[in-house]
């Protein structure tokens, strides 16, 4: 019996594929099991790449025309991409009006990081409090944080220790300045404690800044900044 050789497969016409920035890249960060958590990062992750990508609206083309409805294409997740055809439909938008939409689009998402977070979620009050005004949690980097532990990391540049709590008398108030976690309410609330925030660089907490101006009223008052025993 002769053995019959399948026929080699047909080459692949050269296409936007061959200058895809995720073509060394691993692809199942573009199809992220979920949109929170280890998901949300995936997807980050695979915004960044179609950031860079000079083949990013062909991707996304190719996405809307074969009806690709999961992964990340063209810089936008499928419900982004279903958004954009929505409206693309009932505007009747032109290519160049649909491809201005998707560039746009793809900029509201980046970059996503705790600076970014934090002003869009948040507005100035009166007095010089800051409310949150986003989710009661939001994930980042694989990571779900209330807004004050947000606000905190942002401010501070590093993780808080044990619970935050505003010492402004503002309960809702998220304004780092007048957030503090376990550590510093610890070490805080003194002179020293405020000229060890000036010397770090960092705004003062609120019970330090209390503390430092009490010891220069006495300062003025006494001569001295120690409290008078009683």
């Amino acid at each position: 019996m002769k053995l019959v050789r399948p026929a080699p497969a047909t080459p692949r016409a050269a296409d936007w594929r061959d200058t895809a920035a995720c073509r060394e890249e691993d692809t199942e960060i573009f199809f992220a099991l979920g949109s929170t958590g280890a998901g949300q990062h995936d997807i980050e992750q695979a915004k960044t790449i179609c950031g860079r990508c000079p083949a990013v609206d062909a991707c996304l083309d190719f996405a809307l025309t074969n009806s690709i409805g999961y992964g990340v294409y063209g810089g936008l997740t499928d419900h982004e991409r279903a958004n954009h055809r929505r409206a693309a439909v009932r505007r009747n938008l032109t290519a160049e009006e649909s491809a201005a939409r998707a560039e746009q689009a793809r900029q509201a998402q980046q970059p996503r990081t705790l600076q970014s977070l934090y002003d869009r979620h948040t507005v100035r009050l009166y007095g010089g409090h800051v409310a949150w005004t986003g989710p009661a949690k939001i994930s980042f980097r694989g990571q779900t944080l209330t807004p004050r532990r947000l606000a905190f990391t942002h401010g501070r540049g590093r993780k808080p220790v044990g619970p935050v709590t505003a010492d402004c008398g503002n309960t809702e108030c998220v304004l780092p300045a007048h957030l503090t976690d376990s550590e510093e309410r610890a070490r805080c609330g003194t002179r020293p404690g405020y000229q060890r925030h000036r010397k770090n660089g960092e705004a003062a907490c609120g019970s330090c800044t209390r503390a430092n101006a009490d010891a220069d009223n006495r300062l003025r008052r006494t001569g001295t900044t120690k409290k008078v025993a009683v």
